[in-house]
């Protein structure tokens, strides 16, 4: 599978919107939907993407975003990634306690840091792809 740094940033981005993304081998497309186990989705959008999937499946790879124990793995490392010490220690204990994705996106959204964040979350994506690529050659 041989993926430009635009196509694989173009993956990362979609998952972290919550989209499953498919490639298209033989040509190099991609497409994506949300996921269909997901209880809100609605398949009447998306019946031609999935359609056009299935009736090729074959030659798709398919990327699922990161679990729930990936993200927080990186909300962890963007902790230590930041050098100011009391937030740092803020955002640690907002991820130690009950409801540590809400609590940790209340905190960034409110700080100086959001865009750090984004940055951050957005490489952690792309080498979450690249990483599931080079698991399938």
């Amino acid at each position: 599978m041989n993926l430009t740094q635009k196509q694989i940033a173009e993956i990362a981005d979609w998952l972290d919107c919550g989209m499953t993304c498919y490639f298209h081998r033989p040509t190099g497309e991609i497409e994506w939907h949300p996921n269909p186990e997901d209880p809100f989705f609605d398949p009447e959008p998306w019946e031609q993407v999935i359609e056009k999937i299935e009736n090729d499946w074959g030659n798709y790879e398919r990327f699922e975003k990161m679990d729930s124990r990936e993200v927080f793995e990186v909300m962890e490392n963007f902790a230590h990634f930041i050098s100011d010490l009391k937030f740092r220690e803020r955002i640690l204990d907002r991820l130690s306690n009950r409801k540590p994705f809400q609590n940790f996106k209340i905190l960034i959204d409110s700080s100086a840091y959001r865009e750090d964040w984004f940055d951050f979350k957005k490489e952690a994506y792309i080498q979450y792809v690249k990483r599931l690529i080079e698991e399938r050659e």
